[in-house]
């Protein structure tokens, strides 16, 4: 034992370095990148241009699904369409998914994320929200599209720039 170095310090030496892991994770993430209006999908659609994603799934939400037809107002379920324009279940998108993250704009209505929040809660699948703002939007519009996304958002993050949506999904490693 090195008498003197912090935990950290100790941790980083030669002789620790032989109980580290040297291979990448072996399991690639399966994500879900759920747009909720028309400038999340923008958004969304420059990331995928910038690179590939390996196991994610963008995807835009277009309207909830009742439990029935005849039980509209409990939505249990919701319609998405991918990147083809193939329409989707949420449902079906969310059993194998490992990460979700919905993105929506400051001031924009945030109906769509109580329905992906609670799908993804009877689910115990942990959803981030991600809200482009932009200084042209009100500290009045922000706070009410956060204060509708908090319920259903495990983390919720506010970024000022399209740039920052990249960033966010590669930390989360999606």
């Amino acid at each position: 034992m090195l008498l003197g170095l912090s935990e950290s310090a100790r941790a980083t030496t030669a002789e620790e370095a032989r109980f580290r892991i040297d291979y990448p994770n072996s399991r690639p993430r399966k994500s879900r990148i759920i747009a909720l209006d028309a400038a999340g999908l923008e958004a969304l659609q420059e990331v995928v241009r910038q690179r590939s994603w390996d196991g994610a799934h963008f995807l835009r939400y277009i309207e909830a699904k009742g439990a029935t037809d005849s039980l509209k107002m409990l939505p249990v379920d919701a319609v998405l369409e991918n990147a083809e324009g193939k329409r989707v279940s949420l449902a079906d998108e969310l059993d194998e998914a490992d990460v979700i993250v919905m993105v929506t704009t400051a001031g924009a209505s945030a109906a769509a994320a109580e329905v992906i929040g609670n799908a993804c809660f009877v689910r115990n699948k942990m959803t981030t929200g991600l809200v482009l703002s932009s200084a042209d939007v009100s500290t009045i519009d922000l706070a009410r599209t956060l204060t509708a996304m908090r319920p259903f958002a495990a983390m919720l993050v506010i970024s000022n720039g399209d740039e920052y949506v990249l960033e966010m999904l590669s930390a989360l490693r999606v």
